[in-house]
């Protein structure tokens, strides 16, 4: 099914579960060993992943520390990814993220490596250094007016000045600067700029790398658009054409986080983990039917009737719609039953109650 494709995306239905750790994993080897594949571009902070990808290549350190400070939204923080790294630092397979900075809520640090290949603002430094995920959020909800056109005035005259700087990294850095001041305000029709900053990374990547596997949650990869947005897939499918296929990953039974908002502040909700309830009209109740404990459908050669009557992909207690399932995946991968990556929700319960 992979052919030629210089592009393998592989999404997920939901992250922190193990078995798609696992299979990411397991496919990752096969298509470094076998098929030339020489990297791997994953949902996380491109400036926090040049750290790990100077230690995949022999820098120091403990892979917890590595992927716990160079992975964003503390996907890095489980064994499976530990394992990950730790097998392309013995193979030297690239690592690349391709994601706006702090998890999506902080510049800082894209403003900090901007500043290790340039002369700059150190002040804009202690502005741009909000924390972790909630913690950056909130505190920039709270900022006075003044101290927030500041911080924002400067990420922009930072931003502009590292566009034209000669060295390629501190440009793609500048530019997830760009793309995050964009997704402050109210992104106007059409893709999400964190969106494009992803699907422009990957284009990057691939003028340094042959073959790359691609990971991401299944609403980021899809070809087809997402609430009427064009995602990270479909921005990128008009030119590579047969050189990317889409491989979406789903689960029947198992646990799932849900969320609910309490106030407008940021990361204010209540987060509780629930058994999943497919709903009847879900691809992953039609899979089900299959009885199998993992499923492999090639959506392209799946008989019609396998979509009649199906509206998406379930998402916490859910759908992510989807009009057309041969055009928004080539093939899922369905597992009957799969568990949470252990501890994970707790650090994710821990945060939010004490954002």
């Amino acid at each position: 099914m992979i052919g030629d494709a210089r592009v393998v995306a592989v999404g997920e239905g939901a992250h922190n579960i193990t078995e798609f750790h696992e299979f990411r994993d397991e496919l990752l080897r096969l298509l470094v060993r076998e098929h030339g594949f020489t990297a791997f571009v994953m949902e996380s902070g491109f400036a926090e992943g040049l750290a790990v990808d100077a230690w995949i290549h022999g820098g120091p350190g403990r892979v917890e520390d590595v992927a716990r400070d160079g992975i964003t939204y503390r996907f890095g923080e489980c064994e499976p990814m530990w394992r990950q790294l730790s097998w392309m630092r013995q193979e030297k397979v690239g690592f690349y993220g391709m994601d706006l900075p702090g998890s999506s809520t902080s510049p800082g640090p894209a403003v900090r490596a901007i500043l290790e290949r340039m002369p700059g603002d150190e002040e804009l430094l202690r502005l741009s250094d909000l924390g972790g995920r909630t913690e950056a959020a909130v505190r920039y909800a709270a900022m006075p007016a003044a101290d927030r056109t500041r911080l924002t005035e400067g990420l922009r005259a930072l931003a502009d000045r590292a566009l034209l700087h000669e060295d390629e990294v501190v440009r793609r850095c500048a530019a997830s600067l760009a793309a995050f001041l964009e997704e402050l305000g109210t992104p106007p029709a059409g893709p999400y700029p964190r969106e494009v900053f992803m699907a422009d990374t990957v284009r990057w990547v691939l003028e340094r790398e042959e073959r790359v596997v691609v990971s991401a949650h299944n609403a980021h990869v899809r070809r087809t658009p997402f609430l009427d947005r064009p995602m990270l897939g479909g921005l990128l499918a008009p030119a590579l054409g047969d050189d990317l296929v889409v491989i979406g990953m789903t689960y029947g039974s198992g646990p799932e986080v849900r969320f609910t908002q309490r106030s407008p502040r940021p990361f204010d909700c209540e987060v509780s983990l629930e058994e999943r309830v497919l709903a009847p009209n879900s691809i992953e109740a039609r899979l089900e039917r299959l009885d199998e404990p993992v499923s492999f459908v090639d959506l392209r050669r799946a008989p019609a009737e396998l979509f009649d009557g199906v509206d998406g992909t379930a998402a916490a207690g859910g759908l992510d719609l989807v009009d057309d399932f041969p055009a928004a995946y080539d093939a899922l991968i369905h597992f009957r039953q799969v568990s949470r990556v252990p501890g994970a929700f707790e650090r994710l319960r821990d945060e939010l109650e004490s954002a």
